[in-house]
């Protein structure tokens, strides 16, 4: 069984995929925007892993404590070296901190892929951008998941596609402050 790129992560609304969509509508057409099915806002990339793996991290997230958070997003920023545009929040909510802390800690202990910068929350909005861009209008977008999704990455015949492997509801208790 060959091994799959996954990685952990948030969806959308259907209304926050619109407000994205209509950001990426203000873009350079230089860019290649990401499809309305792959908006997501990533928690942590984990790389390759095969089944046992898979098994093992499904089982760690299932431990975890995994409270609802809060995060706006509101600033487009141009990353130079995987040369994207995205709309990035900083992570100011303790839980949302304490859950991509938790989720580099899983890849460690399981072999995976662990990030070397500080937790960013982000969704991408277009690959293949060469600068930033200044002149796009909207409103910050607050996310408020209730999910947390374990996604593989592969390339289908249409682009990538992201499929949903294992799904874990975030609670309404928030951490005790």
């Amino acid at each position: 069984m060959t091994d799959k790129r996954v990685f952990l992560g948030f969806s959308l609304t259907p209304q926050q995929a619109l407000h994205i969509e209509a950001i990426q509508q203000q873009l350079p057409i230089s860019v290649r925007q990401v499809p309305h099915d792959n908006l997501h806002m990533t928690l942590a990339f984990l790389g390759q892993a095969n089944n046992e793996t898979i098994d093992a991290l499904i089982v760690s997230v299932d431990a975890l404590n995994k409270p609802r958070f809060k995060v706006t997003l509101d600033l487009i920023e141009h990353w130079q070296k995987p040369k994207i545009l995205c709309l990035k929040g900083v992570a100011l909510d303790p839980t949302l901190i304490a859950l991509a802390n938790a989720g580099q800690l899983i890849a460690q202990q399981l072999n995976l892929h662990q990030s070397e910068h500080h937790y960013n929350p982000h969704i991408t909005l277009a690959r293949k951008a060469k600068a930033t861009v200044n002149d796009v209008t909207f409103q910050p977008i607050l996310l408020q998941p209730t999910a947390l999704h374990l996604f593989e990455s592969f390339a289908g015949t249409n682009g990538v596609e992201y499929p949903i492997l294992h799904s874990w509801s975030l609670s309404d208790i928030h951490s005790i402050k």
